[in-house]
């Protein structure tokens, strides 16, 4: 969300609409844009939301429309999002439409087709690991993946599997000269430093049990059918 917020602000926009998924992630995702918005000095104007299974959102993005956002966030997972880019397109709403990490996978461009284009993300660097510079610290470990992966699935490549894949490791390093003690586990976990993983480098601490900071995303446009990165 910071990430979304921070490229908002650069571009000169400070009114926004949301709409966002009725379940979990979608209430989550809402309550943490509306608390975080003020720290970048953008209103909300209004927000709206629809069921998981929806098929069709126009009515929600009309009354989002009337009062004029400079930018609409959707926050959900697919395919409720695709069908909101469709109909972003039908309507003619001619703002930015940001889309949650939660439709970082190629099935997010199949779903939406042609309305795709344009639409902005954040995701984690995995999306565009051979865009990156080559001294980013994750490249070489992201490649690594790419290639085990792909190489074995014979299907593209998600974030989605990074998680499992860091869970997995993080976990490792962990466990490793505790006997399986919990307390110790716990213990290790909290005292990782610099883990460069999938979806960031993780480093963790008795307070903070996520270990990724905003560095772990970088923003990405949806062009001709494939990720850009974007500044």
């Amino acid at each position: 969300m910071a990430a979304i917020y921070e490229h908002i602000r650069q571009r000169g926009i400070d009114k926004v609409a949301l709409i966002t998924v009725s379940n979990a992630f979608g209430e989550s995702g809402k309550e943490q844009l509306l608390k975080q918005a003020k720290d970048f000095g953008i209103t909300v104007l209004n927000s709206e939301n629809f069921g998981a299974k929806d098929t069709d959102m126009t009515a929600q993005l009309t009354k989002l429309r009337r009062n004029e956002p400079g930018a609409i966030i959707c926050w959900g997972t697919n395919p409720g999002p695709a069908v909101v880019a469709k109909n972003v397109e039908q309507l003619g709403i001619d703002i930015p439409l940001y889309q949650s990490h939660g439709v970082a996978s190629p099935k997010f461009i199949e779903l939406a087709g042609q309305a795709a284009e344009g639409i902005l993300l954040p995701t984690g660097k995995i999306l565009v690991a051979d865009l990156l510079s080559e001294d980013d610290p994750q490249k070489n470990a992201l490649l690594a993946y790419i290639n085990a992966y792909e190489g074995k699935y014979n299907e593209t490549v998600s974030g989605f599997g990074g998680y499992a894949y860091d869970a997995i490791n993080l976990l490792a390093k962990a466990m490793a000269g505790t006997g399986g003690d919990k307390s110790k586990i716990r213990e290790n976990l909290e005292s990782i430093k610099g883990h460069v993983g999938i979806s960031g480098i993780f480093s963790f601490s008795k307070t903070d049990h996520n270990g990724l900071d905003p560095s772990a995303f970088v923003m990405v446009r949806i062009a001709e059918g494939k990720w850009e990165l974007i500044d």
